[in-house]
């Protein structure tokens, strides 16, 4: 293809509310892919991680200047008609940092946090290099996917997107990016485009999404980028044995927060020979889920069969990362890992007979776990699981089709813990027809696998109705009513501008930013409870169930090693 492109990955607000947030997570893996891919089909590409470029080239101590990214109609006025941005000194600054001469393509990820601070600061960097440099933009990312689900609240900046630029993607978009790079040696028409997956477009005054394209699960390719941001500093003091399982349990047992000091101490604490700058480097090989979970974006009638790739290439795959990057420990990020037992037999008995000295971390279903699997999985480097629980009530586990088995839950969990694999739970509250005793019902399971050392922690959620799930889509069959915020971008744009400011306060101590997003549909019952009910008695349920993730179950000696030491 010989053509050279230019990738760009918006910064997010989180370095504002602690500098050392990058290490809590793995080198951008969508970026990684994405070059992956274009590098195999012939592109020269260089990419520029704004993340980690924010801090060093930019004071954010007073919010003030960042503003402007929340006021919606300058940031219209400017992708329509060119007006002002009142952060003209900041865009100027961050575009010196991006590598775009000499490129024939310039590709723009909006970023994956639901926020405004990256998708406008996308936009309007994406409408500076179109002007400065005439080059062709190309837009994608995960918040494209959250502006198009609440379509009706951002319409007035999908027409303005639509005005300022002529390429933005939805979905997975490594396949259609390169087509189109290479379309664009012939000149393609608006034609060409809309026959892309995931391109959307608008057809006489109706936005258009295509149908997504199919993800490539390509082994990311992280060169070019400066990773040293993302490293945590791990003991590598003899005996290694004990080092590494001090490392487990430092970051796959312990809360990030907890990893960070870890960290930092490491650094601090150590002598240089006994300690090491250690990626913990991300793969995806399944995408999508076979379940379709009635709360869940993936359920609706817009999802996709799953696919994955087969065991042996995604074992070539371990064995080159971890040859490049020099480390023995990953996180994975797919739905499932057991979503294919006879894969997981495979794959499991494919490392071991390798001999292959990795470690970590995966999501996973408890339905098709058996005991045999578990210890599979322990040997084969697992050391830490995430399971969709969401609820422990029968009742509401049936309405949303979880096909979830609580007693099967409770024994996959005791498996783990018995053969050395630390178990954490998603946790939903507010779900529709929760009543009391459904909250207790969780909140005595969390409880009690604490107090039995079978969780060491769970990830807990305030249920939104998400508008390509089942729940948005038949609201009637789950006797609910959605009700749309009227002003929902104008509200989300003051929650974000809520949230720098208090990131930015000088008078607090560090703290990581989440995912955040203005409730832009809510829900009443139909034979039950108000908007206004729910919202209260979630929040309450979100405090009490919080309460449980105590400090004090997170052990203080730095050098504690974990019981599975005596089964390795």
């Amino acid at each position: 293809m010989d053509r050279s492109i230019a990738l760009i990955l918006t910064p997010s607000e989180a370095p504002f509310g602690d500098p050392r947030c990058l290490r809590s997570s793995p080198p951008p893996l969508t970026l990684g892919v994405l070059q992956a891919y274009l590098r195999s089909r012939g592109c020269a590409v260089r990419s520029t991680d704004l993340n980690t470029r924010l801090a060093g080239v930019l004071d954010p101590s007073d919010p003030q200047r960042w503003l402007p990214l929340y006021d919606e109609e300058r940031v219209l006025h400017h992708l329509l008609d060119g007006g002002p941005t009142g952060l003209e000194d900041v865009l100027d600054q961050l575009l010196g940092q991006c590598r775009v001469e000499g490129s024939d393509v310039v590709g723009i990820s909006t970023g994956t946090s639901m926020s405004f601070f990256e998708i406008h600061l996308a936009l309007l960097l994406g409408r500076r290099i179109q002007n400065e440099t005439g080059l062709p933009v190309v837009f994608g990312g995960c918040n494209l996917d959250y502006l198009w689900q609440f379509r009706a609240a951002f319409r007035r900046l999908w027409d303005a997107m639509l005005s300022a630029f002529q390429y933005l993607f939805v979905g997975p978009g490594e396949r259609s990016f390169a087509d189109l790079v290479s379309g664009s040696d012939r000149h393609p028409d608006a034609a060409f485009y809309q026959g892309l997956p995931g391109a959307v477009y608008s057809r006489n005054g109706e936005l258009v999404r295509n149908p997504d394209g199919a993800p490539t699960l390509i082994r990311p390719d992280f060169a070019g980028l400066d990773l040293s941001h993302y490293t945590l500093c791990t003991q590598e003091r003899q005996p290694i044995a004990d080092s590494i399982e001090t490392n487990l349990v430092h970051y796959y047992q312990w809360p990030v927060t907890r990893a960070l000091a870890v960290s930092d101490d490491n650094r601090r604490k150590l002598r240089e020979s006994d300690r090491r700058e250690t990626l913990f480097v991300p793969h995806i090989f399944h995408h999508q889920c076979p379940y379709r979970c009635a709360f869940c974006v993936q359920s609706g009638s817009n999802g996709h069969s799953p696919v994955g790739r087969d065991p042996e290439s995604v074992v070539d795959d371990l064995e080159a990362l971890m040859a490049e990057h020099g480390t023995r420990y990953l996180r994975f990020f797919n739905n499932a890992i057991n979503s294919s037992v006879p894969f997981l037999r495979t794959f499991c008995d494919l490392v071991t007979t390798r001999g292959l000295e990795c470690y970590w971390s995966d999501c996973a279903r408890f339905d098709t776990l058996t005991e045999d699997l578990v210890d599979r999985l322990y040997r084969a480097g697992c050391r830490k699981l995430v399971f969709g629980l969401d609820s422990a009530s029968e009742r509401i586990l049936n309405l949303i089709d979880k096909r979830l088995n609580v007693d099967q839950a409770r024994r996959v969990l005791r498996w783990c813990h018995d053969r050395g694999i630390w178990a954490e739970v998603e946790v939903i509250v507010g779900l529709p027809h929760e009543h009391e005793e459904d909250f207790q019902a969780t909140y005595a399971f969390v409880a009690d696998h604490l107090e039995r050392g079978h969780l060491t922690g769970f990830h807990l959620n305030r249920y939104f109705v998400v508008p390509t799930s089942l729940l948005g889509q038949r609201p009637e069959h789950y006797g609910i009513r959605i009700h749309q915020s009227p002003d929902g971008y104008a509200a989300t744009l003051r929650q974000g501008s809520a949230v720098l400011s208090t990131l930015v306060n000088p008078h607090r101590a560090p703290q990581r930013i989440h995912a955040y997003q203005y409730r832009l549909w809510t829900y009443s019952e139909v034979a039950g409870r108000t908007a206004e009910q729910i919202a209260r008695e979630t929040e309450d349920k979100y405090q009490r169930m919080a309460a449980l993730a105590a400090p004090a179950r997170i052990p203080r000696d730095h050098s504690v090693l974990s019981n599975a030491a005596a089964r390795v």
